[in-house]
């Protein structure tokens, strides 16, 4: 059997996609009993698929009460976007000076296709591309310390954008995020490391500043379902 056939893919992949669409509210609990009923599936696939989005940084398991979609507070996504930053200084630091010439068409490609994802309001490859060209200074470093914890901070950053980011709202001529990526990718090849510490610092700023953290208008979890 293909993995998009099986069950628990199907309640993966339709709960993953209302937390892309903005449908499900951080901190609704996932209940096993109404996913089984609107579904007609069984509680074993649902489980691995929780566990799944759960691995994805997506639900929180709280023993003895259930699963519900992870609801940051302000005061921790501020304190995370305290600490990616000084992260991305560091891969400033560590990374900047070992970049090839053959490094900078891959950043461009990046850009091309960030580009296309918000044409077609494309959120779920936007992140792995962001995630892609934010890891990049790490990853050429050679430092594996520093690669594991970008990796880590960039992971939890496709959080909060999955959950709160402006990205649909956003029109392709009018992104302020993808202007910046650019002016970084000047930065980069001109290896002017105090112009591209003050783009990560604006970067980082206008970051939080998009995260929509007020309420949507979110659907119910059977609504949801239902659709």
């Amino acid at each position: 059997m293909k993995k998009k056939d099986t069950a628990e893919y199907k309640v993966y992949r339709q709960l993953k996609d209302a937390l892309l669409a903005r449908k499900i509210a951080p901190g609704t609990q996932l209940v096993e009993k109404t996913i089984t009923e609107s579904m007609y599936v069984s509680r074993t696939p649902i489980r691995q698929a929780l566990k799944r989005l759960e691995q994805e940084g997506l639900v929180q398991n709280i023993p003895n009460r259930g699963a519900f979609v992870v609801h940051p507070t302000r005061e921790e996504i501020i304190s995370f976007f305290e600490m990616r930053k000084e992260l991305e200084f560091l891969t400033v630091k560590y990374g900047l000076p070992n970049v090839r010439k053959s490094d900078i068409a891959r950043l461009h490609s990046f850009l091309e296709l960030e580009q296309e994802t918000y044409r077609q309001k494309d959120l779920s490859t936007y992140v792995d591309l962001n995630k892609q060209f934010h890891l990049f200074l790490a990853e050429v470093s050679g430092n594996k310390f520093l690669i594991r914890y970008m990796d880590e901070m960039l992971t939890q950053s496709n959080v909060y954008l999955f959950l709160f980011d402006v990205f649909y709202h956003v029109e392709p001529g009018e992104n302020v995020r993808f202007r910046e990526h650019g002016e970084m990718v000047k930065a980069i090849e001109k290896r002017d490391s105090n112009t591209l510490l003050e783009l990560i610092d604006i970067h980082m700023k206008h970051s939080f500043d998009d995260l929509r953290l007020e309420d949507y208008g979110y659907s119910s979890l059977e609504e949801v379902l239902a659709d």
